[in-house]
């Protein structure tokens, strides 16, 4: 049986937790929470931010919980601690780094090449384990993979893993993938004959990996798009999958 003292504690957290779920880690729910605070303008610019043990008070939660959303914050540059001075605002949410998810293969192509993006991996050719579930299609004899961390303005935003027909890469040269975006080394392949192509939409969570690459809080909601690209043929010559922050994307379509 819990100690009485135990039990008043545990009902003081829930209540100052009201809140917060129970789905979410805390300190993720905490990052999003200070976050809105700032963008609101609840905490100006400049101005000082409650002290760690009365945020812990006022949540329901450790101190050292609250110290872990701050100091997330301070990586995000929202934030900064002064000697003497306590926990400073020092920046806001970014509002327009909207992504537009795009409609046609010649949108992807052009909006690619603003792109800044750093190689995470280049791997060696390799099969996919199978074709994708939505579609019937013929598995090249082998893939080449890249995955790359995508930025914008310095700020990353999407994880994405790309799996190109190695025949392919055979003519471009694995240089041409380093050099620029996927598509344009595609592009440049004369054995790259798309006839037909899909995608597809859905939202997800991050994980562990995903929220440490994209700067985000464990379980932030994502967006995942897949992509397949077939030759007249039926051959699977590209299929990719995205993880892009929530916050920097947006599907706009003509309604009427």
């Amino acid at each position: 049986m819990m100690p009485a003292g135990a039990t008043a504690r545990a009902k003081t957290a829930n209540r100052g937790r009201a809140g917060l779920s129970n789905a979410t880690p805390i300190y993720a729910q905490l990052i999003m929470h200070f976050r809105h605070r700032i963008q609101t303008g609840v905490w100006r610019l400049g101005q000082t931010i409650p002290a760690l043990n009365d945020l812990a008070a006022e949540n329901g939660v450790t101190r050292a919980t609250v110290r872990q959303a701050v100091g997330f914050l301070h990586r995000e540059g929202l934030l900064c601690s002064r000697r003497g001075r306590g926990t400073e605002v020092i920046g806001v949410p970014r509002t327009n780094l909207w992504q537009q998810l795009p409609d046609s293969w010649e949108e992807l192509v052009r909006s690619a090449d603003s792109i800044e993006g750093d190689m995470l991996e280049l791997a060696r050719p390799m099969r996919l384990p199978e074709a994708p579930q939505t579609e019937k299609g013929i598995l090249a004899p082998g893939y080449h993979v890249v995955r790359r961390l995508l930025k914008r303005d310095g700020i990353p935003y999407l994880v994405g893993t790309s799996y190109i027909d190695r025949r392919i890469i055979a003519e471009v040269g694995e240089a041409a993938l380093q050099r620029g975006s996927v598509y344009r080394a595609m592009e440049a392949s004369r054995k790259f004959r798309p006839a037909r192509g899909d995608q597809l939409f859905t939202l997800g969570m991050a994980d562990a990996e995903l929220a440490f690459l994209l700067e985000i809080p464990l379980n932030a909601a994502v967006v995942q798009v897949l992509r397949w690209v077939f030759d007249a043929g039926g051959i699977l010559i590209y299929q990719s999958e995205g993880q892009f922050r929530s916050d920097f994307v947006q599907a706009r379509r003509r309604l009427i």
